[in-house]
């Protein structure tokens, strides 16, 4: 079996971009031009704006401006656009809601977006990411995964390695499928990270092993992957242990270029994101864009299943 042998949930090739014409909003599409840099893929750069307006739609179009609100959302927009590089698709839309989170999810959804990509507040610890409403809300609650640039993100991309964080928890499933998915897709390493915490994981008994990991947190056919994808030289392993997350955290070198996977925490409910107590200390510690993955998003039970 091979890394491309099992099936997998249908990429639609659509970014969504939260964007907001302020400094993390600038964070927000540079992390969604890395994501798409070298790829087939396009930008769906969205603003929100309350649900009784009467401008929501794509820009530019072809009417003129009704009023100075809408000719400043058409600036906002027009500058992000400007700011795409050519030889990536990108079209600029505002999208009608009284919850930004809410509106944003919805729009992911009806275009089809394979992820929701936004950026950090000032504030967040060492200035890396601090949550605002709209994130905050769309972490417990979002139904697409969710990109999350760290602050001052200027990467140009593309991406250069995916590492995929795990453990005993729920979501293991998810995030392992999911990794391997990506890191095919874009023809880039894979690094496997099982976490080990105090009282946590029995993972010290299987030593440094970590697709018998995979094997354990997950199931048999998703180690079986990792480990002919580690054997083949696509992939690499490490374990990360601490007495604490922080302390684990420590231990991890990053790539510039590089995009960590975490999974939803055991709370979530199926289908949707659930930022657990363990990512959002990761989310202090990492220092590149994280991923939040639905629980369920690209589960793999048992060995006849899809992924």
């Amino acid at each position: 079996m091979s890394a491309s042998d099992f099936d997998r949930r249908t990429a639609s090739g659509r970014i969504l971009v939260g964007y907001v014409a302020t400094d993390y909003g600038m964070d927000a599409l540079r992390l969604g031009i890395a994501l798409a840099k070298d790829r087939n893929v396009s930008l769906e750069i969205a603003m929100v704006a309350p649900a009784n307006n009467t401008f929501s739609g794509v820009y530019p179009h072809d009417r003129g401006y009704s009023s100075i609100v809408e000719e400043q959302i058409a600036g906002w927009l027009q500058e992000a656009l400007d700011e795409v590089p050519s030889d990536i698709n990108a079209v600029a839309r505002i999208v009608p809601g009284e919850s930004e989170a809410e509106a944003l999810n919805r729009a992911a959804e009806e275009l089809n977006c394979d992820i929701i990509v936004v950026g950090a507040r000032k504030g967040g610890l060492l200035g890396r990411f601090q949550m605002g409403t709209a994130v905050n809300t769309l972490l417990h609650s979002g139904t697409v995964p969710i990109a999350l640039a760290p602050r001052g993100y200027s990467y140009p991309g593309p991406i250069t390695r995916v590492t995929t964080m795990f453990g005993p928890r729920h979501g293991t499933s998810d995030v392992i499928a999911i990794g391997l998915d990506r890191a095919r897709r874009r023809q880039v390493p894979l690094r496997l990270v099982s976490l080990v915490l105090p009282g946590e994981s029995d993972l010290q008994g299987l030593g440094n092993d970590v697709p018998n990991a995979v094997r354990t947190y997950a199931n048999r056919k998703l180690g079986d992957i990792a480990e002919e994808m580690v054997a083949a030289g696509y992939a690499t392993t490490e374990v990360a242990s601490g007495k604490d997350v922080e302390a684990a955290m420590e231990h991890i070198k990053w790539e510039d270029g590089e995009l960590a996977v975490v999974g939803s925490s055991r709370l979530a409910v199926p289908g949707r994101l659930f930022l657990g107590g363990t990512a959002s200390r990761m989310l202090r510690s990492i220092p590149v864009p994280m991923v939040v993955v639905p629980a369920g998003y690209m589960h793999a039970g048992a060995d006849h299943e899809a992924i």
